[in-house]
């Protein structure tokens, strides 16, 4: 039996959740009709300065009305360098209310790719924050920018803490028409009225970038209908939560996840965003404890630098209701670890994990409170319909049977952004009507619809004998060792055979451990544990595995780095 034959998961959703609709409104819509009956309490909370859903609304309007006296109008883009600020959030919803769209770059990225994804938008307002202005300035007469506007993280914050942010190019931007502080590009809307859009589904509300693993990072259509889609699945999602809950905001806005998961849903869900402009992982430790969040999303990267964090060692977090894990596979160890961790520290649920994709507005399935089986990703959310399919035949399979995992739902993105190639590739139209977007992730669902991902298509490692390696299984096996703070598993090249390739264990340790012996103990240890023919050729030690801006181990920052390692010269050295 196919697996959308019977949706084996809809047992978990109530008769209320499975009878709702999609909301037919924009996303600035949503905000503003989810929090109307609560415009005194607080949206945002900011470094100590509580801004309320009635400001929140008011800075939405003043940023359309100086949009609109700048001649943006629906169907325009405007530019963004910029992090989560309440000046960004006000803006990316205020262009949505006037039917234009947010372009967000992460301002880490390399000048080049910067100057390309502002010229291909089309973009002729740029909103910089002032840390990231001396990028702009080098290619500012190689962009077709006329107006640049510089934010500063500063602005928002309580009088008392604007002191103690030092802003380096403060004094150093030559300010002039066209190119204007924040305070200036509002007063250009005074008078002015800004007029709303009606409602269009597939309007693009903001352009967020994939990863970019492979070339320049593709630029992802998100709707108002993907975005809200997505509030929707986590109304109904089970979480614990009531209003004026804190949400720690940690991951950027400018990702997929950071816009929907990490702006739009807890604002639309009647939480209060935390937003952290600039996000330091080693210092997770200590926000949840200034902050005292109520909920947080993170990845598995992030968690694990908080199970070690000295702020949170001996702290009772019953306060924190729900983490949560997404963005990336979380191996087997790293979940035992975290699991023991939240049982010490009294939180009341299990780590919640999910899984999704910037091309599906981050998010498509969860695992929360009493809907959890270890290792899995979770059940399809509300409005979502995973399903798993052969790579090569294209036929869909059963339940408990391998394949890729391919959504469809109201959550896909409309497309990738001038890339109609690059969006046919992903988006497959199938025989049952209905587009599908090709994971290029291995799992299976099993019989009670939890989902359970083995790794990417393109990570699976493929010996010169056929056999497929999966890396997340060993990782999942070193990474529950004590000693270990973090491990990857990439494929090198076979040395004897002309095709295939053998998996390699890249392991960081924790302080003060002996690298040599620790190697090869786990070397033995795998040889003990593993099949044959999935056992690594080597187990090397690393100052540290490079991660991703999302906090993701880049592997193929390793792959680079590893693929020709000769593995046959390499023995374990043991004291």
């Amino acid at each position: 039996m196919r697996i959308t034959d019977n949706k084996v998961w809809l047992k978990y959703y109530s008769k209320e959740a499975l009878s709702e609709k999609l909301p037919e409104c924009t996303a600035y819509q949503y905000l503003k009709q989810a929090n109307s009956d609560r415009l005194d309490e607080p949206a945002l909370h900011y470094y100590g300065r509580d801004i309320t859903h009635r400001e929140l609304l008011s800075r939405i309007e003043e940023c359309a009305s100086a949009f609109v006296s700048m001649g943006v109008k629906k169907g325009d883009i405007v530019s963004f360098l910029s992090v989560a600020l309440p000046e960004t959030i006000a803006a990316v919803y205020a262009l949505n209310k006037i039917g234009a769209a947010a372009n967000t770059i992460d301002p880490r990225m390399d000048t080049n790719t910067i100057k390309k994804m502002i010229n291909a938008s089309g973009s002729t307002i740029l909103i910089t924050i002032d840390i990231a202005y001396p990028k702009v300035e080098k290619i500012r007469n190689e962009i077709n920018i006329d107006t640049v506007i510089v934010q500063s993280a500063s602005a928002s914050l309580p009088f008392v803490k604007k002191a103690m942010v030092s802003i380096a190019t403060k004094s150093k931007i030559p300010y002039s028409d066209k190119l204007m502080k924040w305070k200036t590009f509002l007063s250009k809307g005074e008078g002015v009225q800004a007029e709303e859009v009606p409602y269009q589904g597939d309007a693009t509300v903001a352009i967020t970038y994939t990863g970019g693993t492979t070339g320049i990072p593709k630029g992802t259509m998100l709707t108002n209908d993907s975005m809200n889609a997505v509030v929707l699945n986590f109304k109904h999602c089970g979480v614990d939560r009531k209003d004026n809950d804190r949400y720690l905001g940690i991951i950027p806005i400018f990702s997929a996840y950071g816009m929907v998961c990490g702006m739009h849903m807890p604002l639309c869900m009647r939480l209060t965003l935390v937003p952290i402009p600039k996000f330091v992982p080693t210092s997770i430790g200590k926000l949840v404890k200034t902050f005292r969040p109520q909920v947080i999303i993170s990845t598995p990267v992030f968690i694990e630098l908080l199970i070690g964090s000295k702020e949170v060692k001996n702290m009772d977090l019953s306060f924190l209701h729900t983490l949560a894990s997404g963005g990336d596979t979380m191996n087997e160890g790293l979940e035992n670890k975290l699991q023991q961790f939240i049982k010490e520290h009294n939180m009341k649920y299990p780590l919640a994990q999910g899984y999704g994709m910037t091309e599906l507005s981050a998010a498509a399935s969860f695992c929360a409170n009493k809907i959890y089986k270890p290792q899995s990703v979770g059940i399809p959310s509300l409005t979502t319909t995973v399903s798993i399919f052969d790579p090569e035949t294209g036929e869909e399979l059963g339940y408990n049977e391998i394949g890729e995992v391919c959504v469809t739902g109201p959550s896909m993105m409309k497309g990738y952004f001038e890339s109609p190639e690059e969006t046919e590739h992903i988006m497959r139209k199938h025989d049952d009507g209905k587009v599908w977007i090709h994971s290029g992730d291995i799992g299976y669902i099993d019989d009670d619809g939890f989902i359970f991902i083995k790794g990417r298509i393109k990570r699976m490692i493929t010996r010169f004998d056929g056999h497929k390696v999966f890396p997340i299984n060993m990782e999942g096996l070193i990474g529950g060792l004590k000693e270990v703070k973090n491990c990857s598993v990439i494929g090198v090249n076979d040395r004897v055979h002309s095709q295939g390739q053998y998996p390699l264990a890249l392991v960081e340790f924790v302080p003060g451990v002996d690298k040599d012996t620790a190697c090869a103990d786990i070397f033995r240890y795998c040889d003990e544990q593993i099949e044959e023919r999935g056992k690594p050729v080597a187990v090397i030690a690393v100052d540290e595995i490079p991660l991703t801006g999302m906090g993701k181990n880049d592997a193929k920052a390793l792959e680079s780095l590893y693929a020709d390692f000769d593995y046959t010269l390499w023995s374990p050295k043991s004291k």
